[in-house]
């Protein structure tokens, strides 16, 4: 016959090897086909709206370009007048007149206005890939607050299958005679506790798992397999290669060539038209055709021009002090990033020590309960904190993961 120490030295071993890396891979493997953070960013990338409405919007900067390459400033207008005295003393005057008018460029208006569309095109372009790079850090903490939340439902689920095995155990060997009352009120207070944590590692990942299926569009198991980022970084990679501060500064360009295309606009563009007059004085007279050659010449308003230059010249400073500040951001960003991601590294294998340390000494306990040297009790804190100690282990290996792609963030580079 069994001892009773030995039956709940056994189901308390079961209860720790259930929460350990074996069980739970088990438990996910669901999804054979490794993935990666490349592909989930891949699939959030194709259901994100504004990525999708982003090329619609350089195909409209390059229209917004084509329609400065034109000879004209503004598309031509038609004019047409017709004038009569059928409703007076008719004595037959006609006269038709038919005629365009063609808006023109301004002193260096027309070059200017290229320039600045074929930076908008580049700004449009830059803009895409400064939306795809928020995306990317968004799928990035996304996809480890998920697997991190499923983490911890997966070792309190097993934990607390275990747990009332365990209880279940005990309360018999209670009825046999072979443990204590107070054995089986330990056993009981175990389980309560495992089934409160499992209730709010479901609720945390019910929430995570929201975010997770609205941003990415896939399933949580694919997470099963999900691969850590490499720590490798492409050759001559600078700082100032990030697309925030690419970004910055062509946005400092634009404003700059705003700012010169507003100097040619002092007046609106002047205008030429080109007619042809048919007229007719009396009913005995010969129609008379002629041509006649028109300019408008607007004034403009020294106040309304001086207030674009103006507005102009503020935005460009602030487009100046945006690139200063977003470049010292980003600088500070990747060293802290760096520093971390050296510091996880280092509590990722303190934490593995410690999980090896605790098993060996849980393992230790057991035999000694086994020999009838050690009571229930303390048993079941050499458990807890055998249990707690490969949890943060397991955690620890996701944070080194997710600072891995905090750091790939912070120097600009997508999955």
């Amino acid at each position: 016959m069994h001892s009773p120490h030995r039956v709940v030295s056994t189901c308390l071993a079961l209860l720790f090897l259930s929460a350990s890396p074996a069980a739970f891979t088990q438990q996910a493997m669901s999804v054979e086909t490794p993935v990666t953070v490349q592909d989930v960013f891949e699939s959030a990338l194709s259901i994100d709206p504004e990525v999708q409405s982003a090329l619609k919007r350089i195909e409209a900067f390059k229209t917004r370009r084509s329609a400065a390459s034109a000879l004209t400033a503004q598309p031509l207008s038609v004019e047409g007048s017709y004038r009569s005295d059928r409703n007076y003393n008719n004595q037959g005057l006609r006269e038709i007149e038919l005629g365009v008018s063609a808006p023109i460029w301004n002193w260096n208006e027309r070059a200017r206005t290229q320039s600045l569309r074929d930076t908008e095109i580049e700004l449009a372009q830059l803009q895409l890939e400064q939306k795809k790079l928020e995306l990317a850090g968004l799928v990035r903490q996304v996809v480890w607050n998920t697997l991190a939340a499923n983490l911890d439902a997966e070792i309190a689920q097993a934990r607390l299958k275990s747990a009332k095995e365990l209880m279940v155990d005990v309360e018999k060997r209670v009825k046999a005679g072979d443990l204590a009352q107070t054995d089986f009120y330990q056993a009981s207070a175990l389980y309560e506790q495992t089934r409160a944590e499992f209730a709010r590692t479901q609720s945390a990942l019910s929430d995570v798992s929201a975010d997770y299926a609205a941003t990415i569009g896939l399933p949580v198991s694919v997470l099963s397999q999900i691969q850590t980022e490499s720590t490798d970084i492409p050759n001559g990679l600078k700082p100032l290669d990030h697309p925030a501060i690419k970004l910055a500064q062509l946005q400092v360009l634009a404003q700059q060539q705003q700012s010169d295309l507003v100097q040619t606009q002092s007046r609106a563009n002047p205008e030429v038209g080109l007619a042809i007059i048919s007229d007719r004085g009396a009913f005995t007279s010969a129609s008379e055709k002629s041509l006649v050659v028109s300019t408008r010449i607007p004034l403009g308003n020294s106040s309304e021009y001086q207030s674009r230059v103006l507005q102009a010249e503020s935005e460009s400073i602030a487009a100046e002090a945006a690139l200063t500040k977003t470049q010292r951001q980003i600088v500070v960003l990747g060293r802290a990033a760096e520093s971390n991601l050296d510091l996880f590294a280092q509590i990722k294998a303190s934490a593995q020590e410690q999980a090896r340390l605790a098993i060996k000494t849980f393992r230790l306990y057991k035999k000694s309960f086994d020999l009838g040297e050690t009571d229930l009790p303390t048993l079941l804190i050499a458990e807890q904190k055998a249990f707690e100690a490969d949890k943060l282990a397991r955690k620890s290996a996701i944070e080194y993961a997710a600072k891995v792609s905090a750091y790939k963030q912070a120097l600009g580079l997508l999955p």
